[in-house]
């Protein structure tokens, strides 16, 4: 495996027999790049932090999908109405930032 800061270059055959090994590195942050024959035919990228709280709190219920699907700027998003969260639980805006903040860090 070819490394150049947090981007690999791994072949087919490499991803096909190091699958759980590739995994590992995208949990770390890593984008990986495959190549077959010296030719990139993917790319694969870890989740973003964000995305995936913003799916997290679909899936919860806490913000509408429809709501979401129809908003086309930050402004119309950031005016999406929220289910408030329980006592003791972060709201999503106080969990998105804290996701932020983390990779940021990284």
């Amino acid at each position: 495996m070819e490394s150049d800061e947090r981007e690999v270059k791994i072949t087919v055959r490499d991803l096909q027999r190091n699958a759980a090994a590739v995994i590992k590195r995208l949990e770390h942050g890593e984008t990986i790049t495959v190549t077959r024959h010296g030719r990139t035919v993917a790319r694969i990228v870890p989740p973003d932090p964000a995305e995936e709280a913003i799916n997290q709190a679909v899936a919860d219920g806490l913000i509408d999908l429809t709501e979401l699907s129809r908003a086309r700027t930050a402004a119309q998003t950031a005016r999406i109405k929220t289910t408030p969260p329980a006592p003791g639980e972060s709201s999503p805006s106080q969990a998105l930032a804290e996701l932020r903040d983390e990779d940021a860090d990284r």
